[in-house]
């Protein structure tokens, strides 16, 4: 298991103001928003979360803690009054290479489910609601509605707690974690908040001017007005058309890049255009 210390680049005994100062750094700089990597940004979430919860962060310094026997060995007999799955419990924390009969500390929770939820990129535009299926290990489904803000950013991370896996009855339930993943649109590119649109046009088209219309993320459609002696690379801009920064009214522009495709002429057009 990756050292939460050295994902955030603390020592072991860093105050709570030094790792949360840490943790806000480290998730500006890597925040998928920014063009961070998403493993890394969820790395990083995840060191946070276990260092920010005292539980969490004792668990993490000692994750074995044997129990000392009279005789100074770490065998211990301890299964008067547990249940079944107490008993699988201690066994399944040894993993496969473990002692039989050496025991370490039973987890203090069920674990953590994590389930991807995809959203285009229009749906971005406004607040969101999605039920997704959930199934835990021991098979059973249920449905979460998910509630997505305006403006989520892909990787963003939804927590809903004690609704991750309840496989063993006697410890609390783990946390579901959603991932939002937005479906890239191949008709815009992303600029942070910008998005960037390519508008062909012709040769003769550039050189006379003309009226063009594009249609923006959300459907609706613009007039451009095309200037005469148009050169390839001109870029128009429409304000306030771009995606939105989440759980603020902030929304970026439209970039309208203009390319120009050069006709294919006949030989008595190509002597009309050389007299000219």
């Amino acid at each position: 298991m990756a050292n939460a210390y050295d994902t955030l680049g603390v020592p072991k005994g860093a105050s709570d103001e030094e790792i949360k100062r840490a943790y806000r750094k480290l998730a500006a700089k890597h925040h998928p928003d920014r063009g961070g990597d998403t493993a890394k940004f969820q790395e990083i979430q995840s060191a946070y979360e276990t260092l920010s919860d005292p539980q969490k962060r004792a668990q993490h310094d000692n994750p074995f803690q044997h129990h000392q026997g009279p005789n100074g060995s770490h065998f211990e007999f301890h299964f008067g009054g547990a249940g079944p799955e107490d008993i699988f419990a201690q066994f399944f924390n040894q993993g496969f290479g473990g002692h039989p009969f050496q025991r370490q500390s039973q987890p203090r929770r069920n674990k953590d489910l994590r389930i991807n939820l995809q959203v285009t990129l229009a749906e971005t535009l406004q607040d969101q609601r999605k039920s997704v299926s959930v199934q835990t290990t021991k098979g059973e489904r249920f449905t979460v509605d998910v509630n997505i803000p305006r403006g989520v950013g892909n990787g963003t991370t939804i927590k809903y707690s004690q609704m991750g896996d309840n496989f063993f009855d006697s410890l609390t339930r783990g946390d579901l974690y959603v991932i939002i993943n937005i479906i890239a649109d191949q008709r815009f590119e992303l600029h942070g908040l910008n998005l960037v649109s390519n508008l062909e046009i012709n040769s003769i088209e550039a050189m006379t001017g003309c009226d063009k219309i594009i249609q923006g993320i959300d459907g609706r459609e613009f007039s451009i007005k095309i200037p005469k002696a148009c050169q390839f690379g001109t870029k128009f801009g429409l304000q306030g058309q771009g995606l939105y920064q989440m759980n603020t009214n902030v929304r970026g522009d439209l970039i309208v890049n203009v390319t120009i495709k050069t006709l294919a002429l006949t030989d008595d057009q190509l002597n009309i255009l050389r007299n000219l």
